[in-house]
């Protein structure tokens, strides 16, 4: 006689008498049971978002979830399948399946409150965050909040045991329901599939409805083929600025806290931005950049100067909004053009984008410059360098044919520093420099020194480019009336520490992460600022000290103006998945799989992080979630 049996198990058929398959159909209702009370926790998610509730997008909504969290509720339960597989004894296969279901529902629960208070999901990198050492710092809680608490798990517990032990019953006394499980097989399937190819037509129509509701998953991945659909023409419908916002519900973003109120100036310059592609801090000087370094004798310089980000979609990102690059995917979605932007365009600007890669990629055309309506989308030629060649000569055109009566605002951004290419004509001055590079043969042991000549060998053909649109803004008189800012939107790292990290986009160390930075102003004093800024900081600048806006600068960003020499800690760095905390000269790199921390020279210490930093960090990634403010306040 089987323990735990019910009176009748008898009754069910004979194919499913052993205690393997009965634990087997056992284990099949109790994952059915996670995954219901899964899809009724998760709309714990939707209580901070305001999304669409067309048939449309609610029918999109119905195939994530059932798809996505049968999937990953699933793979939780696998375990007490394995082990029943094993050792088939329900007196120990039950209470382990009912403390996994316990543990799956209490996880949800945290991770939806913790949505809604930072938008984030718990993941092993925040769980090492927040409680690694600093949790008495990062949080205080009264007694009444732990009693509640404690209640909660000893509820759920006991429901889960409830449904454990009705799942037993159910299959101990009643046949096995093949159709049953066919048809729910057939659904779930169809569902997963039919989610994925919709996002991939979502994501490239740009069309929120759908795209928003992939906000609240929990380890989400989702289809995308924005290459082979662009290829096909599937994009060519998509919506412009005005018909993209016309057709969505409110915004989930709170960004600007409140619209600025700017007085208008007495003058309004024309601005310039000239940013280079993975240029690292130290590659500016007489040698490398010999027209930048000329012109940064006239200006500001900062020499300690840090990007939002290791790479190009993050490093803009912060440039232009002035708010960490945590916010990019609910921006890209939502079409927010940047505050700066928005400004800009009030104010009447000519605003002109003359980039060296496609806008679309990444997709600054449905974020920084979502409200143009004609961007300049390519550059003509085969590469890099012809195409930074192409983008600096339609900028010289531009300044010949521009009215001369509005302001304009000009980003060109070069391209060639981040592939390595120099043209066969130019100047190589530094060597031995490699002919190319081939991330997939670099490790410990490579010589850095080829590699970091032909950088900046490409640096400095870039610099040549800038010297022909410093020289023609000059020879126009535009200097005198022209902001004009030179930087970079990330670095890049060739194994200056010796952990064998090349490129960008892999740590938050100073190389991939800071940047020259030259702000030149008419009737600025030229100087060299030691104290530490931000391309956080640019906004809140140009913004308070050149347009007017006296706005707070709290109400739109996490910088300050670029001559304010307060700290700027705890910094909030990030990339396309993870994020970092600096301060105090330690990096908290904060991934799925964990959190890592680091020193100023990128390499691991045993150490508390401050639990203030975090408190203010999380403070940074939340602030501009409306439900997540509301829920703090």
């Amino acid at each position: 006689m089987q323990p735990l049996a019910a009176p009748g198990h008898n009754h069910a058929n004979a194919t499913d008498s052993s205690p393997r398959r009965r634990l087997t159909r056992w284990w099949l209702w109790l994952t059915g049971s996670a995954i219901v009370a899964a899809l009724l926790i998760t709309q714990r998610y939707f209580a901070v978002h305001d999304f669409d509730f067309s048939p449309g997008a609610l029918l999109f909504r119905a195939a994530m979830l059932l798809g996505h969290f049968t999937a990953l509720t699933t793979l939780l339960m696998l375990p007490v399948l394995l082990f029943l597989l094993l050792i088939p004894r329900p007196r120990v296969v039950i209470p382990l399946g009912v403390a996994v279901l316990t543990s799956i529902v209490l996880v949800l629960l945290i991770d939806t409150q913790v949505y809604q208070l930072y938008r984030f999901h718990i993941n092993a990198g925040v769980l090492n965050l927040l409680f690694g050492g600093a949790a008495r710092e990062t949080f205080v809680f009264p007694t009444e909040m732990y009693l509640i608490a404690i209640l909660i798990m000893l509820v759920v517990l006991a429901a889960a045991a409830g449904c454990g032990a009705l799942a037993w019953r159910h299959v101990s006394m009643r046949p096995v329901q093949r159709n049953l499980g066919r048809a729910v097989g057939a659904t779930v399937l169809v569902s997963m599939l039919g989610f994925h190819v919709a996002h991939m037509w979502a994501d490239v129509k740009s069309y929120r409805p759908w795209l928003e509701q992939t906000e609240v998953l929990p380890l989400r991945y989702v289809a995308t083929a924005k290459r082979a659909l662009r290829a096909i023409g599937v994009a060519s419908s998509a919506p412009s600025h005005e018909q993209f916002i016309g057709k969505t519900r409110g915004s989930n973003l709170s960004y600007p806290l409140q619209p600025l109120q700017c007085a208008a100036p007495r003058h309004t310059p024309n601005i310039v931005i000239l940013m280079i592609d993975s240029w690292r801090f130290d590659a500016m000087d007489a040698a490398v950049t010999p027209n930048t370094h000329a012109f940064a004798q006239r200006a500001v310089q900062f020499t300690s100067h840090y990007s939002g980000g290791n790479a190009t979609r993050i490093g803009v990102f912060s440039f232009f909004y002035s708010v960490p690059g945590t916010y990019w995917h609910s921006a890209l979605i939502e079409r927010r053009s940047p505050v700066l932007i928005d400004e800009l365009l009030e104010r009447h600007y000519d605003i002109q984008v003359f980039q060296s890669a496609p806008l679309h990629s990444p997709e600054f055309d449905r974020t920084v410059f979502t409200r143009l309506s004609n961007p300049r989308m390519t550059s003509d030629g085969a590469n890099p360098a012809e195409w930074d060649r192409d983008l600096t000569d339609d900028f010289l055109r531009y300044l010949d044919a521009r009215s001369a009566d509005e302001p304009f605002f000009a980003f060109l951004f070069y391209d060639s520093s981040h592939s390595f290419v120099v043209p066969p004509d130019h100047p190589q001055p530094f060597q031995p420099s490699a002919p190319t590079i081939n991330y997939l043969k670099l490790d410990n042991q490579t010589d850095a020194v080829p590699l970091l000549n032909l950088y900046r060998n490409s640096v400095h053909y870039v610099d040549s480019l800038i010297g022909e649109v410093l020289d023609a803004m000059k020879g126009r008189g535009l200097l005198d009336d022209t902001i004009v800012i030179i930087t970079g939107d990330h670095g890049q790292e060739f194994n200056d520490n010796g952990r064998n990290f090349w490129g960008h986009n892999s740590n938050f160390s100073k190389y991939q992460t800071s940047v020259p930075f030259v702000f030149y102003a008419p009737n600025r004093e030229p100087a060299v600022l030691g104290h530490q800024t931000t391309h956080f900081d640019v906004a809140p600048t140009l913004l308070g000290e050149y347009l007017g806006c006296n706005e707070s600068r709290e109400t739109y960003s996490v910088g300050r103006s670029l001559f304010d020499t307060a700290s700027r800690e705890p910094i909030v760095f990030s990339d396309y998945s993870d994020f970092a905390i600096a301060s105090q000269g330690r990096i908290a790199l904060v991934r799925q799989h964990g959190m890592s921390l680091y020193d100023a020279d990128y390499k691991p210490v045993e150490a508390l992080f401050d639990g203030h930093a975090i408190r203010a960090a999380l403070e940074q990634r939340a602030r501009f979630y409306k439900a997540s403010r509301a829920a703090r306040q």
